[in-house]
């Protein structure tokens, strides 16, 4: 029971279908990705460096917790990356050769944006069926899911979010 101090969560059944759905999603956007000949061999592991890559430049440590990945993950989807010229190392401070900035090549952005609208017509798809009415309400239900994401994240990163 809840106190009149406590807001009101969302639904069990609501919280479950994002839990049950979430991975299926998921697999099929990766199923969408491989479908498309410009990703060629590219994981969903490297798709989504480039999706935290296309907002802003990252440090290699700051990538590897915005991916939830150890650092030799990292090294081996940034060394991919960068082997096929989508991702550039760069000096953090000219001064400081330790210090290095992730960020995408111009052909990185361009295969991003390729990718980010083929899944996009895909997930569509998986939605051609849905009624305008409930087009409007998973939006906003995932307006306020990434609401919660944010907060989540400037709780837990504070100082990340700051550079945003």
């Amino acid at each position: 029971m809840l106190d009149r101090h406590t807001p009101p969560g969302p639904d069990d059944a609501v919280s479950s279908a994002v839990v049950r759905v979430l991975p299926r999603l998921t697999r099929a956007i990766a199923a969408e990705l491989h479908r498309l000949p410009a990703a060629g061999d590219l994981s969903l592991a490297q798709f989504r460096a480039l999706c935290c890559l296309s907002e802003r430049p990252y440090r290699p440590g700051e990538l590897a917790k915005a991916l939830e990945v150890g650092r030799p993950a990292l090294s081996s989807i940034v060394d991919a990356l960068v082997h096929r010229g989508l991702v550039e190392r760069s000096p953090e401070l000219p001064t400081d050769r330790r210090g290095v900035l992730l960020s995408l090549t111009p052909a990185g952005r361009a295969l991003h944006r390729t990718l980010q609208a083929h899944t996009r017509a895909g997930v569509g798809a998986l939605l051609a069926s849905a009624t305008p009415a409930e087009w409007r309400a998973l939006a906003r239900g995932l307006d306020a899911l990434e609401r919660g994401l944010d907060a989540a994240g400037r709780e837990a990163h504070p100082t990340l979010t700051e550079v945003r």
